[in-house]
């Protein structure tokens, strides 16, 4: 059996950050790690998100401490990633610190239409980049505004950037453009595009398997149907291994 890390997941404990689209499919923490283990999935990492209107950094706080409980509860199951906001950028600097303290290394999935901020690199993104770069962190993030998405992945090398989503097919063949062009920028397979069969292995024919990174997306979609689109594309043994596993445990030090 193939070890499957699933890079791209949103745990729950309340229910109010459920996000799945229908009611009762997924009901519980104890129905989250059901359907990833029923998947073949052997370990998850992913940020706990809820859209809101933040007004003050209590609320990013709130999403992280939820994490934080979920992976103390799930025995090294789940590797937490965790929120900042460029409002908040002394409060976001504070919190990479305590996060590091506590383990974490991962930084998101950042969804910042949830969070009412757009920007992936501005003046105060900027100074929350520098941290995490001295931190030594890796950073996912929801794909949109690719124009400064392209800039943060430029002006810090050092950062592993894991971009989610190839979407469409132009999206998509951006995303290769600029795993060819940074070494330090990876694609999460997750969300809208690997339905369209041979995206992964045109992609491996392109820029090699070492950047690619297996993620569902779930509760959102549905993981089996991941795993198997994967498993279904003709790959090398290799490839296969660096997808679904050795790639993520490579940027997250976990080997």
């Amino acid at each position: 059996m193939r070890e499957i890390i699933d890079f791209h997941v949103h745990p729950f404990y309340n229910s109010s950050r459920n996000v799945c689209f229908y009611d009762d499919t997924v009901n519980s923490l104890d129905d989250f790690v059901s359907d990833l283990k029923r998947a073949g999935i052997s370990g998850i990492c992913g940020s706990v998100i809820e859209r809101m209107e933040v007004k003050s950094f209590d609320k990013i706080k709130a999403l992280n401490d939820e994490a934080l409980y979920i992976r103390d509860k799930l025995n090294g199951f789940y590797i937490p990633g965790i929120h900042i906001h460029p409002a908040f950028v002394k409060e976001s600097i504070a919190e990479l610190e305590r996060m590091k303290n506590a383990g974490v290394r991962l930084v998101g999935e950042l969804v910042p239409y949830f969070m009412g901020w757009e920007n992936y690199y501005d003046k105060n993104m900027a100074e929350i980049y520098s941290v995490i770069d001295d931190l030594g962190m890796v950073v996912s993030l929801h794909t949109q505004q690719e124009d400064t998405i392209e800039q943060a992945v430029k002006t810090y090398p050092n950062i592993t950037f894991v971009a989610a989503h190839p979407g469409d097919k132009a999206s998509f063949l951006r995303h290769i453009e600029r795993i060819k062009k940074y070494p330090n920028y990876y694609l999460d397979l997750s969300g809208t595009g690997i339905f369209r069969y041979g995206l992964i292995g045109y992609g491996v024919n392109k820029a090699g398997s070492e950047r690619f990174i297996f993620g569902s997306d779930y509760p959102i979609c549905n993981p089996g149907m991941y795993v198997n689109a994967v498993l279904f594309e003709k790959l090398k043994d290799e490839d296969y291994t660096n997808i679904l596993s050795g790639n993520a445990k490579r940027i997250l030090s976990l080997e």
